[in-house]
């Protein structure tokens, strides 16, 4: 009788249910954290974080990606996996939690090449330091972006180069399409920093029958609440592990790139950069709809080059020397009264085009005032370069406008 007691007990503690997000198994759950450490890279940085929420120090977080970083998916953005480990973080580690300042710098439908640009405006601005703590989350956006992980690489070699402290931890989402986890892994592992898969671990649940998609995610990509948590928790797991290893030497960063070096030390356009002459022309208004954000639900660029339906038709122009140079433009809301057109671009006289296409539609179908970038510029050596954005043909009397712009020397 006391081993058929002792089985039931075993049994029953085996399979018991948890306080996990969608009440799996303590056993399931562990599989699935274990799954989505996919390295811990040098973990130096990573533990002088630990050890500086213990002391009570000040800790600065950022996370910095798409609309799944922002917090899409859940009834509100604050049960986003951001959220939730920040939370978590001070919950875990953090002597004087209120030490802990944290910013969410994710904006919907938005690649690394624009991460690349507004990485000083909005998550050094805010935070007012460079981060101690930095997620980078665009695997699930990046697909077909034009810079084919250039631009990621430059945003992992920047912010260590404004900091060599900075712990930045690479965090891959779930999706139901193809992702760039595969591609961004080799250089993640080249700058030795912490990969945390989410996606290797939904993938590996919904094989094994741990729970459907439908539970994690909301559609193709935005998790629920509860996937949103498991997020959190593979973070929370990693750095649980890395608490427990022995503390590696402090890592340098490396002197030649990877991939390539052509977007280190990139630099974002305003009117104050006396790098770039700037004619403004036909484009001299600022656009208060560019896209907002849902942390504050104000405008992310209220410094632009907008053409308005009542412009003058000339163009704008920027004179820059440079090797790369990225525009982005917006996509007008679908629920705004104002026509937006089409527009080309010119690179030094010579018309522009991006797959074939020389018009580019700030009036698309459906459009949410999303950002759209493109690579204008992609050289070997700086040049002095003349980039001039006019309204096509029949399109003068309607809108257009340049959200933001960068690039390297």
């Amino acid at each position: 009788m006391k081993k058929l007691i002792f089985a039931f007990l075993s049994l029953f503690l085996f399979t018991t249910i948890t306080a996990n997000p969608l009440d799996l198994t303590d056993a399931a759950y562990k599989i699935m954290m274990e799954r989505s450490l996919t390295s811990c890279g040098n973990n130096y940085r990573i533990k002088k974080v630990i050890e500086k929420l213990r002391k009570g120090e000040a800790v600065y977080v950022a996370a910095l990606g798409g609309s799944v970083t922002e917090g899409k998916g859940p009834a509100s953005f604050r049960e986003g996996y951001a959220y939730h480990f920040n939370r978590k973080l001070a919950d875990e580690f953090a002597a004087k939690r209120e030490k802990v300042y944290f910013v969410n710098a994710g904006l919907s439908g938005t690649q690394s090449p624009l991460g690349l640009i507004r990485y000083e405006q909005d998550v050094i601005a805010p935070l007012g330091n460079n981060p101690d703590l930095l997620i980078i989350e665009y695997a699930v956006n990046d697909i077909e972006e034009p810079t084919k992980q250039r631009a990621f690489e430059a945003l992992i070699h920047d912010a260590l180069s404004r900091n060599e402290n900075t712990a930045i931890i690479i965090l891959y989402s779930a999706a139901v399409y193809p992702k760039t986890q595969k591609a961004m892994m080799p250089i993640a592992e080249y700058y030795g920093l912490q990969q945390v898969s989410p996606s290797d671990a939904y993938d590996y649940a919904v094989l094994k029958g741990y729970f459907k998609s439908s539970d994690y995610l909301t559609d193709v990509v935005h998790p629920t609440s509860a996937g949103h948590e498991i997020m959190a928790d593979c973070l929370i797991n990693m750095m649980k592990t890395v608490d427990k290893a022995v503390l590696d030497s402090k890592p340098a960063l490396p002197e030649k790139a990877l991939k390539s070096p052509d977007f280190f030390n990139f630099k974002r356009i305003t009117e104050s950069n006396d790098e770039v002459k700037i004619i403004s022309g036909g484009f001299d208004r600022s656009d208060p709809n560019t896209q907002t954000v849902d942390k504050n639900g104000k405008a992310n660029f209220p410094q632009n080059w907008y053409h308005s339906s009542k412009s003058l038709p000339d163009s704008l122009v920027f004179n820059v020397t440079c090797k790369n140079f990225i525009l982005v433009y917006k996509i007008q809301g679908s629920w705004l009264s104002e026509k937006f057109g089409k527009a080309e671009i010119y690179v030094d006289g010579k018309k522009f085009s991006y797959k074939s296409a020389t018009l580019f539609d700030g009036g698309k179908p459906n459009g949410w005032n999303n950002c759209e970038n493109l690579l204008i510029i992609d050289d070997a050596e700086a040049k002095p370069h003349k980039i001039e954005i006019r309204m096509a043909k029949g399109n003068e009397k309607k809108g257009f406008t340049v959200v933001c712009a960068g690039y390297s020397k």
